[in-house]
């Protein structure tokens, strides 16, 4: 018994744990890769592509039958040995034979298609890396959306703290006579407006919450981290510029560049594949049988070895008039292929586009954060004198007040170019790997 407690006291810790362990970002990519319906969708559609594969290779074995047949026949029937009608009798007949084709010229069809085959698989292949590495992309995104959240969150709770201090430092002045009655009314309404500030501030960590967990398609959301769990994470004063070399790099081995030009090859099989249908087709069929009729004599063993019947034939096929049904395939399939040269030029225009905007924008972004940076040390600046001036008498509590509005207007715009930086950064070291 006391073992049996044990057990469920280490198994309710160990859960304990798992509970509480934080979810990184690796961890968060690592769950959406696994848990991802999408990801899931695309993994049976090259499992579904594979098998399509393992079809057109089948369609090159040859093709062997075994057939045994067991014949009754009643009323009027001929004796072959006699050449005379035998009525109303019941003849028995029993057959068997081992038949075996195969195809040695199609216009190369078979094996066309069975490239073609083959490409769509490694297509396949290549748009499950794509989603991944869009998954990947949106997560982090998420991620970094959530990380966001909670500093606003925390910076509105500790903003609410120090006005609410305010607010029962300005009841002092104003029973000591240094601040009018107005200045606590004042003091009052920035209270409710920091109050409001933290609710907005937590609605917003909710929403970013349950944005990454649909991502990760997470059923609960605990574990997720809370605003203590993220370490101040250094930023660089100045973003990476991705060299020629590296765009071109990413280029040649982007899956969905690479997926597009797997499309191309697969439809200029295909293409292939319906020219070679003009041509004429060479096939090899064999076969042995053997029978037993009643109505023979000899007994069943007897008529079984005389009755040997090797064969071996070959068949040739050419193709003269079909309605216009291969000329109309060859149109199709034609189209198709300029299609997906049309998508392939598409696909690498939009994809050498995200990659300079990227680094464009990275160097858009640290210039904001530089800029948001400087602004917000010379509105601590601002607001510390102030709060000084303003403890002290000095200065009026609207000062005061728009002095916390600025500062609290820079943090904001601060922590939104912080974070933009950082995922600028992180889609860089995505093209730069």
């Amino acid at each position: 018994m006391k073992r049996i407690l044990s057990l469920l006291l280490l198994g309710h810790l160990a859960a304990s744990l798992t509970a509480q362990e934080s979810w990184t970002l690796e961890r968060c990519i690592q769950y959406g890769m696994e848990h991802n319906i999408d990801l899931r969708e695309q993994a049976v559609e090259t499992a579904f592509r594979s098998a399509v594969l393992r079809e057109k290779v089948a369609a090159h074995f040859p093709v062997i039958t075994a057939t045994v047949a067991q014949d009754w026949n009643w009323g009027r029937s001929v004796d072959m040995q006699e050449l005379v009608i035998i009525r109303n009798k019941l003849t028995r007949a029993t057959g068997a034979s081992l038949n075996a084709s195969l195809p040695l010229f199609d216009g190369f069809a078979r094996h066309n298609e069975r490239r073609a085959a083959r490409k769509a698989v490694e297509g396949a292949a290549l748009d499950e890396a794509a989603l991944r590495q869009a998954l990947a992309i949106d997560i982090t995104r998420a991620y970094l959306q959530l990380m966001l959240a909670r500093q606003v969150e925390s910076c509105a709770r500790e903003n609410h703290a120090t006005i609410v201090m305010q607010r029962e430092r300005t009841a002092r002045l104003v029973e000591a006579g240094s601040q009018p009655k107005s200045a606590l009314s004042e003091m009052e309404a920035q209270v409710a407006a920091e109050k409001a500030a933290l609710v907005e501030a937590s609605c917003q960590v909710r929403t970013a919450v349950q944005a990454l967990s649909r991502l990760m398609n997470l059923d609960t959301q605990d574990g997720i981290p809370s605003g203590d769990a993220f370490a101040e994470t250094e930023v660089p004063p100045a973003a990476p510029v991705l060299s020629r070399t590296q765009v071109e790099d990413w280029l040649w081995q982007d899956p969905r560049i690479r997926s597009a030009r797997k499309a191309i090859q697969s439809a200029g099989y295909r293409h292939a594949a319906a020219k070679g249908a003009f041509l004429p087709s060479l096939s090899l069929s064999a076969g042995y049988g053997t029978y037993y009729s009643s109505a023979a004599d000899g007994s069943f063993r007897t008529q079984l070895g005389e009755n040997r019947n090797p064969s071996l034939s070959l068949h040739l096929i050419v193709p003269v008039f079909d309605a216009l049904q291969r000329v109309s395939q060859v149109r199709r399939t034609k189209l198709d292929l300029e299609r997906s040269r049309l998508q392939a030029e598409k696909v690498c225009t939009r994809v050498e586009a995200e990659i300079r905007n990227a680094t464009i924008e990275a160097e858009n972004c640290c210039q904001k954060y530089l800029s948001a940076e400087e602004t917000l040390r010379a509105m601590q600046e601002l607001l510390s004198v102030t709060e000084a001036k303003y403890n002290l008498g000095a200065a009026p509590v609207l000062d005061y007040i728009l002095a916390r509005n600025h500062h609290a207007k820079a943090l904001s715009d601060f922590l939104q170019a912080k974070w933009q930086y950082l995922f600028q950064l992180k889609l860089l070291e995505r093209y730069r790997q």
